[in-house]
């Protein structure tokens, strides 16, 4: 059976308005701008423009590759290869060449962009595991509402769980901003000397070194600092430098004639991406702003922002 995961958090069995994805077979299909796919073959297509640059063609990269050790890819990097640091520079050393730098460099670069893949797909899969948590979960501890026509709000272990999951959404998110830049800088940097194995220049720079960036224009990528971009940031340095956004996790319900009607989870108010704050006091929910209603646009804008980010770097 089909199951339809709505923007009200009350699960349903056909399409409405209201649905944010539906999941079927153990999968899960987002209802509309999922542009996941084309991200990722995106990001494949930089690895083989650097293989161009590097190799002269990706054909020239994989002849090469077709006589190499996997060594050169995952050593140091995948637990694959069971290989000491000590082992690996001695390695370095004993196969020192252009060739073998310039491969080494190369995976480096991939394992960049892989990272950035692993976590689209991640966060794609922690924005439909939300939905789903929230609409098939009534975090209810008995069978009917103190009040019948009301609202109430639900804590403890289901709850935690559900915050969890958009706790590490907001971190990974974020992270996506810090590896679509060291990306950016890489591209800017590629050596020409590969005498020696080179460092990646982006090895200390994240989202917040933007001004090391010199050839691309910032706007409509990721890299504009837009009120969402900035209400993303807000939300991830809250919830890991104050360990949440809210003092004790809650989902509340919404009750008519003893029937849910509703659930959602509040986020503080912000004045252009930045939570309103006084003295020593961040977390104001005056504009009762609901995570579950904000998401869905927030995602897959900043989605649609990194393809077009990633179409500038190609």
């Amino acid at each position: 059976m089909t199951k339809y995961y709505n923007l009200n958090g009350i699960l349903g069995t056909e399409e409405t308005e209201n649905s944010v994805l539906c999941e079927w077979n153990n999968q899960f299909s987002i209802k509309s701008n999922d542009n996941t796919t084309e991200i990722d073959f995106k990001l494949i297509a930089i690895t083989h423009k650097v293989a161009e640059k590097m190799f002269g063609s990706y054909q020239n990269l994989y002849n090469i590759l077709i006589t190499k050790s996997t060594i050169y890819s995952y050593a140091g990097v995948d637990a694959e290869i069971k290989i000491s640091k000590t082992d690996f520079e001695k390695w370095i050393n004993s196969e020192n060449s252009e060739e073998t730098n310039k491969l080494l460099f190369y995976y480096d670069f991939q394992n960049l962009v892989g990272s950035l893949q692993n976590l689209i797909q991640e966060s794609r899969f922690i924005f439909c595991e939300f939905y789903k948590s929230l609409n098939e979960n009534s975090f209810m501890l008995s069978e009917n509402p103190i009040n019948p026509n009301g609202m109430m709000f639900a804590s403890g272990q289901l709850v935690t769980t559900i915050f969890s999951k958009v706790n590490h959404l907001f971190i990974n998110l974020v992270s996506q901003l810090d590896f679509i830049t060291k990306i950016a800088n890489e591209l800017e940097n590629i050596p020409n000397d590969f005498k020696e194995y080179p460092k990646l220049k982006s090895n200390n720079i994240l989202y917040g070194n933007l001004k090391k960036l010199q050839n691309i224009d910032f706007t409509n990528t990721v890299f504009e600092k837009t009120d969402d971009i900035k209400l993303i940031i807000s939300l991830r340095n809250e919830i890991i430098h104050n360990a949440s956004f809210e003092n004790i996790p809650k989902v509340y319900q919404v009750f008519k004639d003893n029937k849910m009607i509703e659930k959602f989870i509040f986020i503080p108010d912000s004045t252009n991406g930045i939570f309103d704050s006084f003295k020593n006091r961040n977390r104001f929910f005056n504009n009762e702003i609901k995570l579950n209603e904000l998401l869905p646009e927030l995602v897959t804008e900043f989605w649609k922002k990194m393809e077009f980010t990633i179409d500038k770097l190609k």
